[in-house]
């Protein structure tokens, strides 16, 4: 069915990926030596370097913390399914013979 179309088909593309060794630990130790040393930055730019490697630590959490949140969170959503059934029974049992009366007679 493909055998003939209008448009032509973009080919595939090829790119050469060469894989790095990365070593975190490392990468985090020169910065703090660079960062101590000063290195010729001002005192704004090592304050907003202070900063954002702040804000980079507290992105990684222990997997311990966040399965922990996912589990209160899962247990917080069960609990406001289970009282909006609740209302919504109540609701059924106690209101709609009442409403169905007012709404025939």
């Amino acid at each position: 069915m493909a055998l003939f179309s209008f448009f032509k088909t973009p080919k595939h593309q090829k790119f050469n990926y060469i894989p790095r060794y990365y070593n975190p630990q490392k990468e985090k130790l020169d910065e703090i030596i660079a960062n101590a040393r000063g290195d010729g930055q001002s005192d704004t730019e090592l304050a907003k370097s202070r900063i954002s490697s702040s804000f980079k630590r507290r992105g990684y959490t222990s997997s311990a913390y966040s399965k922990n949140a996912t589990k209160k969170s899962n247990y917080l959503l069960l609990a406001i399914i289970v009282v909006l059934f609740g209302l919504t029974y109540m609701l059924l049992t106690v209101y709609l013979p009442e409403f169905m009366q007012q709404f025939e007679g």
